[in-house]
């Protein structure tokens, strides 16, 4: 093959067809080695910089060529066995720069010929790099011992005379092993202490011997001769930055970023490693940092803080390169690579103190772990994925031409097209299409930016009509926009602006207050509860420190008054989970987890990350049921922001209780393990899940309905016997799930429905259960258990007890003798359950309780045990309409009546999280948020009549629906 035909197969023949013909020129006998040619010319299309440098060096093409280099990457031992090598024959400043340069022909070589993906480009030049710091303090060390001997410290506790040590930590892309090929190398430098001084005849203080080791490494790296430079060096990111001491102690360190720190620095040091010197050193000063770069709780202005970072960039951006440069720069750019980096690190930020794998240097790998954990969509995730490495190979070419740290896409266009032949764009006019791709991914990476930092403009037009210094005014103006309690609310708002006698807010806060808080006000009064609204935002402010930050975060970012008004507007429940855990408005605003429903993975995660990472049953508990909590807000705003529809809610709720019923149980078993020191009987055990757990119907309020079954000896070698370990078990789950915490209780759980009820035992053997359920089974139990499925324990056991459970169910039809003693336990709970003058849509005749009846007699008639994974009742309303259980009329009543009263009761459960099924005719403030929710456009007066209706119509179908069974009458009242 002739040289033209080699060329013709890179993505810019023209040039590389002149660098072999140069190559050729003092090489003519490679005219024949056609492999070796092809290889070089994709450097030689690429670089003109580097094709410079290799001609000018013609033997290093033979290293370059030889001992298989370009067939697979290198680690750091081989780079440091080559750079020893050439330092034995160079002067050290030679070696390093004659190592990097061939360093970088191989890996341009690797990249541009495709025999490398992105990442192990990054990983390879970030190895480099590593080599060359290392090296460089190593001879910095061995001058420095040489002339002023060991650094020799005395330990602040301990009193021992110890040899101090010095290491630079990667900062930047080089921390996260993705240093692009013409970037500075971000570095920090410590040393052990400053408490001593060193052993030789000139002794002088430890801190000047590592200022002098910090100072020569600098030079030596970053120094240019007539070999160029090794890497330019960036120390801004120390402590105090340009100000700063060069290096400083791992005390020094550990008390600026403790006392100073800011946020900013909080996030550059996510990326921070070890990459030269002593790694004992690095790994001392990183661990004594965790605690500053992950906070438990993330600041109350960082995000907003992130953000400013970010739009002071642009705006430095665009001063110093002007709008046409800055709308080319793909790093610092809108849209560009920065912004995928501070979203990632800003999930970081928010959850690496919960979650440790969150705590990853690399752009991609924390990207990935956030999609993992639910912090980030899958699309999300994959957008930014495909177009953080579409951006970072398009940099790495620009950077390779003239090994210039640029970040500007050239706006020639003959060098356009090039580069769009090589980033793969194989088709006419590639330097066009490469610019509408850049522009079609930045502007999805900035709209997911936006998602995340929304920092919408200011409406300064907005102002109070009155001093809110003047309470009665106030009142008037809020009475003016129906405020129920326009004087309670006054006073809210002067201490949301002015704070409490005995505090002083700043000035800022207060001009701050001034631009969003008419908006708050607007926004309050388009609730069914402004009052509410405003105390709910007075104690939300109290319960958080940092009024200052608080106020900027509102008023950058007014949707975030939205969403917290729609939480305090709609329920106390969650309202009280939001000022008892204020740090989850960090989570819904960051990671948007609103927009999903409930995902069982997800909790499944969150729950075993709690349980491993508590020192305690009262402190796993704790956490636990922060999840919990934290989960229900979460889904609770979902619903009322109409993100999700009711049967969307009871499938979400019931997930959550079933993973957090098998954490529990995790918990109740570690127990025991602990307590008879792992001496456990090999007992096979489950827990089926009855009511509306079982049903898929789970609310807020809703109890646990639970059996509890097990198959193994009573007669046993261990300590505890298997009916004793499982009644242990199913103890602890009733008691840990109601224990009270500061996060609040789980569930309570109800086990009246195992056999012979609460005058059986609490477990049951199968052979005792199969035994029960045929001899002494009742009809309504065969209702009762419509639904029930396995939910816990052994999977292969759980499946033979349901197997039981539904021979049970099928075993007989009811007779009308069943059918009657039904009816007459229908009345009975009527009669026990409701209060006189009450509208109780749940135990009322003709209430929720009627249907769900209905709902299973139908479905165990016809041999429908249960519906998937929906809810059952509106499955077996739809599944009756279609095969004709029912007359067609009914069934509409019947359906039209159980959203009209879930949607009336989940406002009521969202409210205090308890199980409230009486409209609250007395509450007009109540009753009239209840009358927004239903689906019928309804006034509060109108919605008790409608009510009321309603249970009159689907009290006759239930009555008509037992007669059929019975042939009798019962009580029509309602």
């Amino acid at each position: 093959m002739n040289p033209k035909d080699i060329a013709g197969k890179t993505f810019n023949p023209k040039v590389a067809l002149q660098g072999i013909d140069r190559l050729l020129s003092i090489r003519p006998e490679m005219a024949n080695d056609t492999d070796a040619l092809t290889l070089l010319s994709f450097l030689f299309a690429g670089s003109e910089f580097l094709t410079d440098w290799l001609i000018a060096r013609p033997a290093q093409i033979d290293w370059l060529l030889g001992d298989n280099r370009l067939s697979a990457k290198r680690d750091t031992e081989t780079m440091a066995s080559d750079l020893a090598e050439l330092m034995a024959a160079n002067e050290p400043a030679k070696a390093l720069r004659l190592f990097k340069h061939r360093e970088l022909c191989r890996i341009c070589i690797r990249e541009l010929g495709a025999m490398a993906p992105l990442q192990e480009t990054m990983s390879e030049w970030s190895h480099v790099a590593d080599t060359a710091i290392d090296a460089a303090i190593k001879m910095a060390e061995l001058e420095a011992t040489r002339k002023y001997g060991k650094p020799v410290y005395t330990g602040l506790t301990d009193h021992e005379e110890k040899v101090g040590g010095f290491a630079a930590i990667a900062m930047g892309k080089l921390g996260g092993g993705e240093l692009n090929i013409s970037s500075d190398v971000d570095l920090i430098y410590v040393h052990s202490s400053d408490n001593g001084t060193t052993t030789g005849p000139e002794q002088i203080p430890i801190h000047e011997f590592f200022v002098r080791i910090a100072r020569d490494v600098t030079s030596m790296l970053s120094e240019v001769t007539e070999d160029g430079f090794v890497f330019r060096v960036d120390l801004d990111l120390r402590p105090e930055g340009k100000a700063g001491e060069i290096t400083n102690s791992i005390g020094a360190m550990e008390i600026y970023y403790e006392s100073w720190g800011r946020q900013w620095e909080r996030q550059a040091l996510i990326k921070a490693r070890h990459c030269g010197g002593d790694p004992a050193v690095s790994e001392e000063t990183l661990d004594r940092l965790v605690p500053f770069v992950y906070r438990k709780y993330l600041d109350d202005g960082a995000l907003a803080e992130i953000a400013g970072i970010k739009e002071k960039i642009d705006q430095s951006l665009k001063a110093k390169k002007g709008p046409e440069k800055a709308g080319r720069d793909i790093k610092l750019g809108r849209g560009g690579i920065r912004e995928i980096e501070f979203i990632a690190q800003s999930l970081q930020l928010l959850y690496g103190a919960h979650y440790t794998d969150m705590r990853n240097r690399q752009t991609l790998g924390a990207l990935s772990v956030c999609e993992s954990l639910g912090f980030l969509s899958e699309p999300h995730h994959r957008d930014l994925k495909e177009h953080y490495i579409f951006f970072r190979r398009l940099e790495n070419r620009v950077q390779y031409f003239r090994n210039q740290q640029t970040h500007l896409v050239p706006d020639d266009a003959e060098r356009l097209d090039t580069l769009g032949q090589s980033m793969g764009i194989d088709l006419d006019n590639p330097g066009a299409r490469l610019a509408e791709e850049i522009d079609k991914r930045r502007k999805r990476v900035r709209e997911i930016f936006d998602m995340f930092f929304v920092n919408e403009s200011r409406d300064n037009a907005d102002s109070f009509p009155v001093s809110l210094e003047d309470e009665q005014a106030t009142a008037a103006w809020l009475d003016s926009l129906r405020f129920d309690h326009p004087q309670t609310s006054a006073r809210a708002l002067n201490l949301l602006r002015n704070g409490a006698s005995y505090s002083h807010p700043s000035e800022k806060s207060r001009m701050t207050f001034d631009r969003f808080g008419p908006s708050l006000v607007s926004e309050a009064a388009s609730t069914s509860w402004p009052d509410h609204v405003i105390l709910g935002f007075s104690n939300f402010v109290e319960t958080r420190s940092g009024r200052d930050m608080l106020y900027e975060l509102l008023d950058r970012n007014r949707p975030v008054i939205k969403l917290l008004a729609a939480i305090f507007s709609s329920s106390e429940s969650l309202s009280a989970v939001l000022l008892r855990q204020p740090d989850l408005l960090d989570r819904l605003l960051v990671s948007d987890p609103v927009g999903a429903p409930g995902r069982r993975g997800v909790y499944a995660r969150e729950f075993g990350y709690a349980i491993s990472s508590g020192s305690s049953t009262e402190e796993i508990l704790a956490a636990v049921n922060s999840i919990r909590s934290g989960e229900s807000l979460r889904l609770g705003l979902r619903r009322i922001l109409g993100m999700g529809d009711r049967f969307e809610l009871m499938s979400s709720l019931t997930v959550l209780a079933e993973e957090y019923v098998r954490a529990i149980s995790r918990i109740a078993m570690n127990e025991l393990h602990t307590e008879f020191k792992g001496d456990i009987p090999d007992v096979r055990w489950t827990l089926i899940a009855a009511g509306k757990l079982g049903r898929r119907e789970m609310n807020f309020g809703s109890d646990m309905d639970l059996l509890a079954f097990y198959e193994g000896p009573n007669k046993t070698d261990h300590a505890i016997s298997s009916r004793d370990y499982v009644t242990r078990v199913v103890q602890s789950i009733i008691r840990l799930s109601g224990a009270m915490t500061k996060y609040g209780s789980g569930y309570q759980v109800d086990m009246r429905l195992r056999p012979e009820g609460e005058a059986g035992t609490l477990v049951s053997s199968l052979d005792s259960m199969v035994e029960y359920y045929k001899t002494r089974g009742q009809a309504w139990e065969m209702l009762a258990l419509m639904g029930a499925r396995p939910i816990g324990g052994d999977k292969d056991f759980g499946e033979t007890v349901m197997r039981r459970i539904n021979d049970f169910i099928s075993s007989r039809t009811i007779s009308k003798q069943d059918a009657e003693k039904i009816g007459q336990i229908r009345e009975k709970i009527a009669r026990q359950r409701i209060k006189p003058d009450s509208i109780d849509i749940k135990f009322g005749r003709g209430g929720l309780i009627e249907i769900e009846f209905i709902c299973q007699w139908l479905s165990m008639e016809n041999g429908v045990l249960s519906y998937a994974s929906k809810p059952f009742t509106i499955s077996a309303i739809k599944t009756a309409e279609k095969e004709g259980w029912l007359d067609t009329d009914d069934i509409s009543e019947l359906e039209k009546a159980y959203k009209l009263y879930r949607s009336i009761e989940d406002t009521l459960r969202m409210d205090r999280e308890q199980a409230v099924n009486i409209l609250p005719k007395n509450d007009r403030t109540l009753l009239r948020r209840v009358s927004k929710v239903v689906d019928i456009q309804v006034t509060p007066d109108a919605l008790v009549g409608l009510v009321k209706n309603t249970m009159k119509t689907i009290r006759a179908i239930y009555l008509d629906f037992i007669k059929a069974r019975t042939g009798d009458r019962h009580d029509t009242s309602v």
